[in-house]
């Protein structure tokens, strides 16, 4: 009898990546490693490679109901990825829009998805605040509306959108930038300061050696990088290091990126991206060599000296759970203790569920259903009342807050990670006392996500389906990342028209 040289994991769709067609794909797992099968009517069958640990893969126990947009843009006609505005298909809201201001960028990067260059067009101010504008109209209340490029800062009217864009209900502003300008250009990094509540830099910081970014940059760049840390450290700004990984380039510098945002406060988060094909990026020799998410997850663990473990790490669960892996630490007399060590997030998920952000009320809020979910009123006693009048878990309808934590931390999850131990017991405490007297910010925490983008090689029709990150055109078209960037952004499949009144598909489905 014969057996399959695979075992089958189920089915999606994908990408042919020579003609760009939507292809059935099986999921197969060979050696422990994932694989998409794939074929294709013109160019016949073939196996690419996806995830490196089968074990990681499609982790569907943290999926939980998605938030809806307030308004969609259209009704599905050709089936995803072919509908993008949101479609009523789609099953999530935006907690990342992105609006690119520019195509121009003062760095060739060779490996830049967009393939941004200095000869890019600037996108006018209108088309960038209608862009704006949309989001808002889309959310409501955006979470996190990102400027991007090309360089977002080369674009004669940032300053101008840029206080445009603080202007509307938006938590917060987030400013994808390579910081060369920041490095010199001291009046723009007050005036972030200014704003440093709702502002955050997305800071491209790929490593801690020249040669790295002459490899993924063009050109050596790290004095530039230190000098405008250097700058914004002054000031006190919020800033997310955002690293592109490469295998064999920078793959080793994973442990100091980390180490270097946990010495500093005002480095809140950590974003690493292994390398996507699309773009200006050609496929290397080998795809079996692509960085995915598991491996990732490995090298923070063994480069940080056991700082963060590799379960400290879950599925974001707003997304695919294949698409984001998040892991938080708690900045603690000069320490980072993941706050895993105290808090079972994994059987909590709406303290992480459909955003990315901490922030204080809402932290407050979730720490409060926590508690309530598992200590004094596991029966939802505590919780508001919902629109149908009943209670549920959750902060006090009233307003009033529940007891700051004590010493009994009974209900922390202290297993085999520092069990017992005063610091986490000390750390645990002041963590839940700051969070619900509303004092925890983005300073008492340390982000550390990995995302992993999509190109014609590992797209997923059920990733793109879940995107929480989207573009966002004047055009009012609101597309997944990956889906622009592989489909939209050379234009190989056309924009679909947007329903005229966005009100009949508000409520999608």
């Amino acid at each position: 009898m014969r057996y399959r040289d695979h075992t089958f994991l189920g089915t999606t769709e994908s990408l042919c990546p020579q003609c760009l067609e939507v292809v059935p794909a099986k999921i197969i797992v060979k050696q422990g490693r994932v694989y998409f099968r794939k074929r294709c009517p013109t160019h016949g069958e073939r196996d690419d490679f996806v995830c490196s640990d089968a074990e990681y893969y499609d982790q569907l126990q943290f999926l939980v109901p998605a938030r809806m947009p307030e308004q969609f843009g259209l009704e599905p006609q050709r089936g995803c990825p072919l509908d993008c505005g949101l479609c009523t298909d789609h099953e999530q809201h935006t907690c990342i829009g992105i609006v690119e201001l520019t195509d121009s960028c003062n760095l060739t990067c060779p490996m830049c998805y967009a393939a941004s260059s200095p000869a890019g067009k600037h996108y006018s101010y209108e088309e960038c605040t209608a862009a704006i504008d949309r989001l808002v109209e889309a959310e409501g209340r955006p979470e996190v509306l990102q400027l991007s490029g090309g360089e977002p800062t080369l674009h004669p009217d940032f300053e101008r959108i840029l206080q445009y864009a603080l202007r509307q209900p938006i938590d917060y502003v987030m400013i994808n930038t390579n910081a060369i300008r920041l490095a010199h250009d001291r009046p723009l990094v007050e005036l972030l300061a200014q704003h440093k509540d709702r502002v955050e830099i997305y800071f491209q910081y790929d490593g801690t050696h020249d040669e790295i970014y002459q490899q993924l940059r063009g050109q050596p760049l790290l004095d530039i990088k230190q000098r405008a840390l250097a700058n914004i450290a002054e000031y006190g700004i919020h800033v997310t290091l955002v690293c592109t990984l490469q295998g064999g380039v920078n793959d080793h510098e994973i442990g100091p990126i980390v180490q270097l945002a946990a010495s500093a406060p005002h480095i809140t988060g950590v974003s690493f991206q292994p390398a996507t094909y699309s773009g200006r990026h050609v496929l290397p020799d080998e795809l079996e060599r692509r960085i995915t998410f598991p491996d990732v997850i490995k090298s923070v663990a063994e480069q940080t000296d056991g700082l963060f473990a590799t379960d400290d790490f879950m599925p974001l669960p707003c997304a695919h759970p294949n698409c984001h892996s998040i892991a938080y630490g708690f900045r603690h007399h000069g320490s980072i203790i993941p706050i895993t060590r105290f808090v079972d997030a994994r059987n909590n998920l709406d303290l992480l569920a459909n955003g990315i952000s901490f922030r204080r009320t809402e932290a407050r809020d979730l720490l409060q259903k926590y508690l309530g979910s598992n200590a004094c009123c596991a029966g939802g006693c505590c919780g508001p009342e919902d629109e149908n009048g009943a209670e549920g878990n959750g902060p006090s309808g009233n307003g009033q807050q529940l007891p700051v934590v004590t010493t009994d931390l009974s209900h922390f999850n202290s297993e085999s990670k520092g069990e017992g131990s005063a610091s986490s017991e000390s750390a645990a405490e002041a963590f839940f006392r700051r969070a619900l007297s509303q004092e925890l910010g983005a300073k008492d925490l340390l982000r550390i996500t990995i995302t992993s983008f999509l190109d014609a090689y590992n797209f997923d029709i059920r990733r793109v389906m879940k995107c929480c990150t989207h573009h966002v055109l004047p055009s009012g078209h609101v597309i997944p990342f990956c889906a622009y960037n592989v489909l939209y952004r050379n234009g190989h499949v056309a924009l679909p028209q947007l329903t005229r009144d966005r009100e009949t598909v508000a409520d999608g489905r």
